[in-house]
């Protein structure tokens, strides 16, 4: 079996298109796919029937229809926007495409309608701060998260309403670090209440209790993402990631061009084993849906970076290298039909 690999290229007008083999992790490129805009996030509905794209130079959300088979994308409608967001995300329902805006510092939510279409306008636009950067919601599809970096260097909490598509401040309504680590994006424990955010201005990961009773997250530890001893001149964070056994965590650190690699144990801690050197600005990368293979793209290398990952280890092993468009920084998977 094989799973269609999309790469958004934020400094072209496409998406670089592979497909990867299930067994072996390798990639065989396939013809681009031009688009009206140039792409940055990405999510689908469950079973990969449709796509929705932020077209950043068109400030425009567009939703996609998919041909599972050959990968082919049709445009069934496209919404206007004031900004682009830098994040996209369904919530567990999939009837409400839920969005963030670094420069205004909103959290929005559209509907998503039986055709795939959105609704025209957003049913809310919710002000939180500047430098909003993500947005999720947490298994139970009750609660809400956006993590703010510096200056508001805070995560706000929401309550989500999936018969309204609502959202409305938790108590308290953020938390924020002791220190400027600036959280950005996160993950959710995959089987335990402990969410992880990696903080871009600190360099770090922050590791939260999450209260499934009343959706409140309260920090236990920050470990550095960086080498004891790094320069940090110049060095940002950008995406995590968890292994499906809930054993690793991966994160991307920009300028110092790697991907640290720590293990998560028992108790939710986390202890850093080493660093992989990876694409140039690696501002996103992404697990196949199996938990097998990391794939990694170079915002500043237009490169990507295909590692397997050790069963017992977690330790990242190279198995190939491919050339996309101009500022990869998304990457989606959809299982070929």
């Amino acid at each position: 079996m094989a799973y269609h690999i999309y790469i958004s290229n934020s400094g072209s007008e496409f998406f670089s298109h592979f497909l990867m083999d299930e067994d072996s992790g390798a990639l065989s490129p396939q013809p681009d796919i031009a688009l009206a805009g140039s792409p940055g996030a990405v999510a689908t509905n469950p079973d990969g029937s449709i796509m929705f794209a932020a077209l950043r130079s068109a400030k425009q959300l567009v939703s996609y229809s998919v041909d599972k088979s050959s990968g082919q994308l049709t445009t069934i409608d496209g919404v206007n926007l004031e900004e682009g967001p830098p994040y996209l995300a369904t919530d567990n329902t999939c009837s409400y495409l839920l969005s963030s805006y670094y420069g205004s510092g909103y959290a929005g939510v559209h509907r998503i309608n039986d055709d795939g279409t959105l609704s025209e306008e957003p049913l809310q636009m919710v002000q939180t701060d500047g430098h909003a950067h993500s947005i999720q919601t947490d298994r139970s599809n009750r609660f809400a998260f956006v993590p703010h970096t510096n200056p508001a260097n805070a995560i706000f909490q929401f309550c989500f309403d999936e018969q309204t598509g609502t959202l409305s401040p938790n108590d308290p309504p953020k938390i924020q670090p002791k220190t400027e680590e600036g959280p950005r994006h996160f993950a959710f424990h995959p089987s335990k209440d402990l969410l992880y955010s990696i903080n871009e201005n600190g360099c770090t990961v922050s590791a939260h209790h999450f209260n499934p009773e009343n959706g409140t997250l309260e920090s236990f530890q920050v470990i550095a993402t960086q080498p004891e001893g790094t320069d940090m001149e110049g060095k940002s964070t950008a995406e995590i990631r968890i292994t499906p056994d809930g054993k690793h965590l991966y994160g991307s650190n920009r300028g110092h061009d790697t991907l640290a690699h720590f293990t998560i144990g028992d108790d939710g801690t986390l202890t850093i084993v080493g660093h992989y050197p990876t694409e140039a600005t690696p501002r996103f990368f992404e697990l196949d849906p199996n938990g097998r293979f990391v794939y990694s793209v170079g915002q500043s290398s237009g490169g990507l970076t295909a590692y397997r990952i050790d069963e017992a280890s977690g330790a990242l092993e190279v198995i190939g290298q491919h050339k996309v468009g101009e500022s990869p920084l998304w990457i989606t998977f959809i299982k070929q039909a």
